[in-house]
């Protein structure tokens, strides 16, 4: 059998973020950003990625061209997405407006909900719908066709023995 230590070692469970700076990083940022989440028992942080300079940012709407650079930080206690925030924004001494701190799951749903962000090209106003008849899924043809079904699905019940026969006795066949 294993013991508690075994099974506290085993189970280790890290905490990973991707942190967001619009504009300009300082050249130390890695280190203040490391020295900020040192408190949080820091794994592992990345060099940071910088982006191109873009009209708007989906992260800052409010910012217009700036370049974001992205770090990727993986803790090993447990925080919130606004501690890390502010921990980051005190040590860089930048506005927390200009910081965005997401974790994993909260990056995925993001990437789920942009996929279709850009502009194919087409025109939706001036297009008419498929033409589809969906009478099989309501109206009167659907009613006939589940009063059918209704009458071929005949379940019959069975007898099931087993635990209560010592309470309720089997009666003669004959009465009822």
């Amino acid at each position: 059998m294993k013991s508690f230590k075994e099974y506290l070692t085993e189970s280790k469970k890290v905490y990973e973020f991707k942190i967001k700076i619009a504009g300009n990083c300082p050249k130390d940022c890695v280190a203040k950003i490391k020295e900020a989440l040192a408190c949080y028992k820091i794994e592992s942080c990345s060099s940071g990625k910088s982006t191109p300079i873009t009209e708007k940012q989906v992260d800052f709407p409010k910012l217009e061209n700036v370049g974001v650079t992205i770090f990727d930080v993986t803790l090993c206690y447990p925080t919130n997405n606004v501690q890390v925030r502010e921990a980051v924004a005190d040590k860089l001494k930048v506005a927390s407006s200009t910081i965005r701190v997401r974790n994993m799951a909260e990056e995925e749903e993001l990437a789920i909900n942009h996929q279709f962000d850009e502009k194919t090209g087409e025109s939706v106003l001036n297009k008419d719908y498929e033409t589809s008849n969906n009478q099989s899924l309501v109206g009167e043809q659907y009613v006939m066709n589940f009063l059918k079904g209704l009458t071929q699905e005949k379940k019959t019940g069975h007898a099931v023995e087993g635990a209560n026969e010592k309470l309720f006795p089997k009666q003669a066949k004959g009465a009822k």
